[in-house]
């Protein structure tokens, strides 16, 4: 079974940790429920929070920077798919990775693969 993958990079600024945990938790919350369903192979959520995160949950520090110009805090995402599937169209999903300013920051394998 082949496997891609696409994560995203949260932009905004957000106002305090806690509003990062918060938001980080409705995200996992609604990816368990798509995982549960088959829609996604796999997932990881996390908020970045401050600099010792990226070694603690494994993160490419270099991808999320790129993103958020060094700042924290912010939230990472990577979402495994299985490939030849339809991407996920949720609307609700949509709308928390809106609230987070999430963008994608790579695909893999490449869409040039």
């Amino acid at each position: 079974m082949n496997l891609s993958c696409e994560i995203f990079i949260s932009e905004r600024e957000f106002d305090t940790k806690d509003e990062t945990v918060a938001l980080m938790r409705n995200l996992g919350s609604r990816l368990s429920v798509l995982q549960a369903e088959e829609a996604l192979a796999g997932y990881q959520v996390v908020a970045l929070t401050d600099s010792g995160d990226f070694e603690d949950e494994d993160v490419d520090r270099e991808l999320v920077e790129s993103v958020t110009l060094g700042r924290l805090p912010a939230i990472y995402v990577n979402l495994t798919y299985f490939t030849g599937r339809p991407k996920i169209q949720d609307a609700e999903l949509n709308s928390l990775f809106s609230r987070a300013g999430m963008t994608l920051a790579l695909t893999y394998p490449s869409q040039t693969d």
